[in-house]
């Protein structure tokens, strides 16, 4: 199964992001994903209809697989904390157990009952977060058992039942939109005008002071010992070795060109999105390092190969971003 969706996903990709003639096959389709968009659009509640004494805040995308989403969740999150507002996270859960009653991430949970990426944020923010399909229900639930300032959405800008007053939209500067196409055609979840809509568009890999963010690498972290050392140190361990990177992105390249950039030299192991490292992809590797994301490792559980490594990033948001938001902040969460 793993190979197969493997093989859909490069095949799409190279029809989204190529010049197939099957894009142009699958227009008609994409007219009806246009109607269809545009009719729920048409029922979605006002922009500012939310609560009264929260903000919520959208971090989306308008195409199909990941453009750092999570990480630039996370970063606007440690922001607002440190400013002392109370930060609260609705998600859906991606391929979780959580599909009936929304629920709050709990300290015992592990990413099979509430998805990875909702896990990985309620570690790294120390913050509620809510899982469901539903994410007005989310919002709901999340409001009813905390004191909340700010909401920030894990995706959901499709969602538009979902009340906000802000939107986020995170863009691959590199790979952009594509063809531009509405799915099936393309990779575009709304037209390309939804963009003039939105509050700000963030690219990662753009050389944009504006609206360009890059992911950093502060460390590394051994997964099995838990013991951390800074990004110095270890590319001075690592710097004449042959390393194996793995992972299990929407899009890996990026993480294998991260850690080539930084002098590495790395053999490659893709997996499909959101799928779980199992010992018998470490068949054939014979590295005595295997690097990881802290999104691959949230989903590890029992006995943990003592080769594997987590890199530790950061997103540095842009100044210009943090400076109009923080203007906007004190009328619409009344802090």
């Amino acid at each position: 199964m793993t190979t197969l969706r493997g093989a859909v996903e490069r095949g799409l990709n190279a029809i989204w992001y190529g010049n197939s003639v099957l894009s142009w096959c699958l227009l008609p389709l994409s007219l009806l994903v246009r109607f269809e968009v545009k009719r729920r659009r048409d029922q979605a509640p006002l922009k500012g209809a939310t609560p009264d004494g929260v903000m919520v805040i959208v971090i989306g995308g308008v195409t199909v697989g990941g453009t750092g989403k999570t990480p630039v969740l996370i970063a606007l999150g440690r922001w607002l904390r440190d400013y002392g507002y109370r930060v609260g996270v609705v998600s859906r859960g991606y391929r979780s157990q959580a599909l009936g009653e929304a629920r709050q991430v709990a300290p015992n949970d592990d990413s099979a009952s509430v998805g990875d990426e909702p896990l990985l944020i309620s570690r790294e923010l120390e913050v509620p977060v809510v899982v469901g399909r539903d994410r007005l229900q989310a919002l709901h639930t999340l409001m009813q058992h905390n004191a909340i300032d700010i909401v920030l959405s894990d995706d959901g800008l499709q969602h538009y039942q979902l009340p906000r007053d802000l939107e986020i939209v995170v863009l691959d500067g590199q790979r952009g939109l594509g063809n531009g196409r509405l799915l099936p055609a393309g990779p575009l979840r709304e037209p390309r005008e939804r963009l003039a809509e939105v509050d700000w568009v963030l690219e990662r890999n753009s050389d944009d002071p504006n609206t360009g963010f890059e992911y950093q690498v502060s460390g590394a972290r051994h997964l099995a010992s838990g013991r951390s050392v800074v990004w110095s140190d270890c590319l001075s361990q690592w710097g004449d070795q042959t390393l194996t990177a793995m992972t299990a992105l929407g899009q890996p390249e990026q993480f294998f060109q991260m850690l080539t950039t930084q002098g590495l030299t790395v053999e490659t192991v893709s997996l499909p999105d959101h799928d779980v490292i199992m010992p018998q992809h470490f068949t054939g590797i014979a590295t005595e390092t295997v690097l990881i994301t802290e999104k691959d490792a949230i989903k590890l559980s029992g006995s943990i190969d003592s080769r594997l490594w987590v890199v530790e990033i950061e997103v540095q948001l842009p100044a210009s971003l943090l400076a109009e938001l923080h203007d906007k902040l004190p009328t619409l969460a009344q802090a």
